[in-house]
């Protein structure tokens, strides 16, 4: 059978398959077919990708000193103004050993279309898509401008000095004051009237597949002030090249990428974006409004698809879900590890009967019957902390249960409510915000805000001081936008997931995003 939703289409119910495997832009996996593809790859590789890489990594490594020498001798207050027009020397030679690297790695020639703003008109340049390990090549067509970078990135060798080369802007992703002090730095130098070399941001923050545009981070927007949209394209790029957050690693895609003759490359400068007063005043809307620009230039979907922190997320309603869920990891660990999953449902047991509730590092490991410390310090760091560095065990035992293919998505539901509901003066079993945020979180990953806003959402006249088990239940499995979520989304890989299609892996057309399908995850 199947429920009506509020537009008037069918809700897929459990053990419907919609689609498959949810469409995954941080995904991208390439392993060459038929006899042209597996020659060039396997055969003209031993040749051309020791020959190649040894030329490239030659001329990369000529540019260390060059680039040392540009800041040596100068003082942090000398460092904190431009010094674009000094030693331009160096400058001219780092360009010219950048663009000659990039050439022996099959880059030979780049077509370039509209025309780059100065400085003064344009003061930071947007570039998307991001989806290869070589679109640092656009600095080169841009005149080596500065980047905003980790701080990481300046202990690795050659890289480290050509970020102080090109007075880079380095942020800590783990730093809020470091973030801080980027934004207003960024602010600085947009509005120095042309005395900073232009900032190159990609919007996205992360590689993705190519076949859409992530979500545009607001760090790029903050000044207020007019930026150029660059766009990317490979007009002869195999699926070889893209490399994104999983799938094909570093050297493979290296290999792929220099086994070919060539690799033509395209760079389009759109016209300056002046940003409106409601742009200037909120860069959220200033990003979205420039990410839909460059999305239509594309011909590619705009999404909300982001990387938060190590995790992918894709937005569903007020929720900002993982897109591949780390529950899925946990089993996998305590799998490997040897936990019995048939003692899942007395420790479940132990949690409705009231007799464990909170645990340490080492009662968690007795629960389970783990003795590897690695492993149960992986599963542990997964769970929020309190104060006092306990984690809840009624969290652990859910994200158990999810594991378990033969638990339906309504009885998964069920138990998450019986979990974490509690009674009240009249009897009646309610699920608090707090309770509702804990099992979003630990299924999913949600954070707590946006937790609260779906609950506070759901909450009736006739349900005002918390959810009853029929209206988590209306929400886990008959709401127009959450439904999937149980139905779907949480069901265990073996069981309601297939492998990646083909098309996904090798980039194949039929794999692409199609905002008509999304329309049933949104």
């Amino acid at each position: 059978m199947s429920v009506e939703d509020a537009e008037g289409e069918k809700e897929p119910m459990e053990g419907d398959n919609i689609g498959g495997t949810p469409f995954n832009p941080f995904l991208h996996e390439f392993d060459p077919e038929g006899f042209w593809q597996k020659f060039r790859f396997y055969v003209l590789g031993v040749i051309l990708f020791p020959l190649r890489f040894l030329l490239a990594s030659i001329f990369l490594f000529l540019m260390w000193p060059i680039a040392a020498l540009r800041v040596a001798g100068l003082t942090e207050e000398e460092l904190s103004r431009s010094i674009r027009h000094r030693r331009t020397i160096l400058h001219h030679l780092i360009y010219l050993l950048s663009r000659t690297m990039f050439f022996m790695c099959g880059f030979h020639w780049i077509t370039i279309r509209g025309r780059r703003a100065p400085s003064s008109e344009a003061p930071l340049l947007v570039v998307a898509p991001h989806s290869t390990f070589f679109d640092p090549i656009v600095t080169v067509v841009c005149d080596l401008p500065s980047v905003v970078s980790r701080v990481e990135n300046l202990k690795i060798p050659v890289i480290g000095a050509l970020l102080r080369f090109n007075q880079s802007i380095m942020v800590s992703r783990h730093d809020r004051a470091s973030r801080k002090k980027v934004v207003e730095e960024v602010k600085r130098r947009a509005t120095s009237n042309g005395n900073w070399p232009q900032l190159l941001f990609f919007p996205e923050g992360t590689n993705g597949n190519g076949q859409v545009l992530l979500k545009f981070k607001p760090g790029a927007f903050v000044a207020g002030v007019p930026v150029q949209p660059v766009l990317m394209r490979y007009p002869n790029k195999l699926p070889a090249t893209v490399w994104t957050w999983k799938g094909n690693g570093v050297l493979k895609v290296l290999w792929l990428t220099m086994s070919q003759f060539f690799i033509n490359l395209e760079i389009e400068f759109l016209p300056v974006y002046n940003p409106s007063p409601d742009e200037k005043a909120d860069p959220v809307l200033y990003a979205n409004n420039v990410q839909k620009i460059m999305a239509e230039a594309l011909g590619k979907p705009a999404t909300e698809f982001e990387l938060m922190g190590d995790t992918p997320v894709t937005p569903i309603g007020h929720l900002k879900v993982a897109v591949d869920p780390k529950i899925w990891e946990i089993g996998k660990i305590l799998k490997k590890a040897g936990f019995s999953f048939d003692s899942v449902q007395g420790l479940i047991d132990l949690c409705l009967e009231g007799v464990c509730s909170r645990v340490g590092l080492d009662e968690l490991a007795e629960k389970l019957d783990i003795r590897q410390s690695d492993v149960i310090s992986r599963v542990f760091s997964y769970f929020n902390k309190d104060a006092a560095g306990m984690i809840d065990f009624r969290e652990v035992s859910l994200v158990l249960a999810a594991q378990d293919a033969t638990r339906s998505a309504e009885e998964l539901a069920k138990l998450a409510f019986d979990l974490f509901a509690v009674c009240d003066s009249d009897g009646c079993f309610l699920l608090s915000s707090d309770g509702f945020s804990s099992i979003l979180r630990s299924l999913l990953g949600t954070p707590p805000a946006d937790s609260g806003k779906v609950y506070t959402e759901l909450l009736t006249h006739t349900e005002p001081c918390g959810l009853t088990c029929d209206g988590f239940l209306r929400f886990a499995m008959h709401h127009h936008c959450y439904h999937h979520l149980f139905l779907f989304y949480l069901r265990p890989p073996a069981a309601g997931r297939r492998k990646p299609p083909r098309s996904q892996q090798n980039g194949g057309s039929a794999g692409k995003y199609n905002p008509g399908n999304q329309r049933k995850l949104d």
